[in-house]
């Protein structure tokens, strides 16, 4: 029997993009499996150019959006139009819905189609919202803990859609004519270089000036083409970077193709050009899906960890700032990580990918990466040049290793990092100080548990025992997160205090003590990994909460 698969991903281009790998592992879990997906109807022609797909279901999910907050229908009208548009999709009755968007419109989506296995978010009972799958309940806890994550996006999809498996490149259907039609419009010059300097956000885009000047010295010694893609609102940043670059004396040939081509002919285009000068954007995945050398400038809140290039040969540069890359949610004041990436490092850098000259040996403001595949066939990216924290280094190395480990069940093949833990004193004294905490905070909550399930509660005893249980809580968030030998198992630990989708006071009761319970096992194996014999050698191929996974429900999203 044909196994059916509905992918939902109402989001942006790049994500779409990004879903290659999934799609691959997806045949290599179930051989002929039947893949539909569920777009926005805006980037449904970036569907288009993916393989393994056997419909692409569209809709003005920006449309409804608008209608809901304008009020330009009721909401049992809305709630209508969208259960008639379900209605097809709930009739096929797919074996697993994936959901890659992590909100509320497309939990209840996917809550409303329905499924044996749903991975990604979906509709609570009391209309909220959970994350099934370890992997996907990770995508949304990372980012407390983003310095040390090492799992491309790519990989996160994959992992949380399907299951570990062999490495598959991004890939993209180029038509024919598409192909015939870049030859013809980059027939002026033998090599290309494609520009990306703009991007949908400035907190992402490098300055247009420095993107004119690096240009400019990169003409000094090829003499090649270059095409500026991009959409057609990036008019004025173009125009910038050609003002500053023929005021530097740059005279290669341009074409601004910027808002001028579709999708398919962009990704014709960037399959032409030897290499593609890029913020982090879209039309990066595109090209990294095209075959093209990327060169990928990673700054404000983008980490090239998350969404930088996949797959092999790509170069990444990230300023080396204390505060680089900043959170999502800041709003900063000075963008002064984009003028640690000199246009020195970026000329040298085009010219090693297309002249194949010397690669940068000295960089200044800034880390040099280049894009790689690690031993267990997932993304990663090789520092080149360039220092890293000896702190950030150690424990990145340790927590992919870990999260593999517990969320695939399988030994990871990645060396463990050599040279002895760097903050060794602050670590023990942070779990330490964490055990006996947690084993107060454990008995606690089973006694509120215990109470709980009494037949006649004792409901000002439970909700002193709650109180302190608060109390509790916050001390175990503030010595935690002080350590990154324990931040990231205790930002998983506040998430899935918040998986509460259960009903009725006792199952609360006892998913909470079994969220502390969990966290504890994890203490006391970090602590044994870390300061135990060879701990860092050791692979546990299960979580050590396993026994109560069976009881613990999907991560609920506040």
């Amino acid at each position: 029997m044909t196994r059916q698969v509905l992918i939902i991903n109402i989001t942006r281009m790049g994500d779409l993009i990004q879903m290659g790998a999934l799609l691959s592992r997806l045949q290599e879990e179930w051989p002929g499996a039947a893949v539909d997906l569920v777009v926005d109807r805006r980037f449904a022609p970036v569907a288009a150019l993916l393989k393994g797909l056997r419909n692409v279901i569209p809709f003005d999910f920006h449309a409804l959006i608008d209608e809901s907050r304008a009020a330009v229908k009721d909401v049992v009208s809305l709630y209508q139009d969208v259960n008639a548009w379900t209605k097809p999709l709930a009739e096929c009755r797919y074996d697993r819905i994936i959901n890659l968007t992590f909100n509320r419109p497309s939990a209840l989506l996917a809550g409303a189609i329905g499924a044996r296995d749903i991975r990604g978010a979906r509709s609570a009972w009391d209309g909220g919202m959970v994350v099934d799958n370890p992997w996907m309940a990770y995508f949304c806890d990372f980012h407390q803990f983003r310095w040390f994550n090492r799992f491309n996006l790519v990989d996160v999809y994959a992992l949380g859609g399907s299951r570990a498996g062999s490495f598959t490149p991004l890939q993209v259907t180029i038509p024919d004519e598409d192909r015939a039609w870049a030859k013809q419009v980059l027939a002026g010059s033998s090599q290309w270089v494609a520009v990306q300097a703009g991007a949908s956000d400035v907190m992402k885009a490098w300055h247009p000036h420095l993107f004119g000047i690096s240009l400019a010295q990169l003409s000094q010694q090829w003499h090649g083409g270059l095409a500026f893609i991009g959409s057609s609102e990036e008019e004025g940043t173009i125009a910038e970077v050609l003002r500053v670059y023929r005021e530097a004396g740059g005279r290669n040939p341009v074409k601004n193709l910027a808002g001028r081509t579709t999708l398919s002919q962009l990704a014709a285009l960037l399959a032409e050009c030897q290499s593609l000068l890029t913020n982090d954007t879209g039309p990066m995945h595109i090209g990294v899906a095209a075959g093209t050398s990327v060169i990928d400038l990673s700054v404000g809140h983008v980490d090239y960890q998350e969404t930088g290039p996949y797959g092999m040969g790509h170069w990444v540069i990230q300023p080396e700032l204390e505060c680089a890359p900043c959170g999502f949610d800041m709003v900063c004041a000075h963008h002064a990580c984009k003028d640690r990436i000199s246009p020195d490092l970026v000329a040298d850098l085009l010219l090693h990918v297309l002249k194949d000259m010397p690669s940068p040996s000295q960089v200044s403001g800034a880390r040099l990466y280049m894009s790689n595949v690690d031993e267990d066939g997932l993304g990663t990216f090789q520092l080149k040049v360039g220092m890293e924290s000896s702190v950030t280094a150690w424990y990145a190395n340790f927590w992919r290793r870990y999260w593999y480990e517990t969320h695939t069940g399988m030994c990871s093949k990645v060396p463990a990092v050599v040279g002895p833990l760097p903050d060794a004193i602050q670590a023990r004294e942070s779990i330490q100080r964490l055990i006996p905490l947690l084993e107060t905070a454990c008995r606690r909550a089973d006694e509120i548990a215990r109470l709980a399930g009494q037949e006649r509660i004792n409901l000002p005893q439970v909700k002193q025992l709650q109180l302190e249980q608060s109390v509790g809580k916050a001390r175990l968030h503030l010595v935690g997160m002080n350590s990154a030998a324990t931040a990231p198992i205790t930002a998983t630990f506040l998430r899935q205090l918040q998986s509460d989708n259960v009903k009725g006071l006792d199952r609360l009761a006892r998913h909470h003590a079994g969220a502390h319970r969990t966290y504890l096992s994890r203490v006391l194996d970090i602590e044994r990994r870390l300061f135990g014999a060879r701990a860092n050698d050791v692979c546990l191929t299960s979580d050590p909460g396993s026994n109560m996974r069976q009881a613990r429900p999907a991560q609920r999203v506040a």
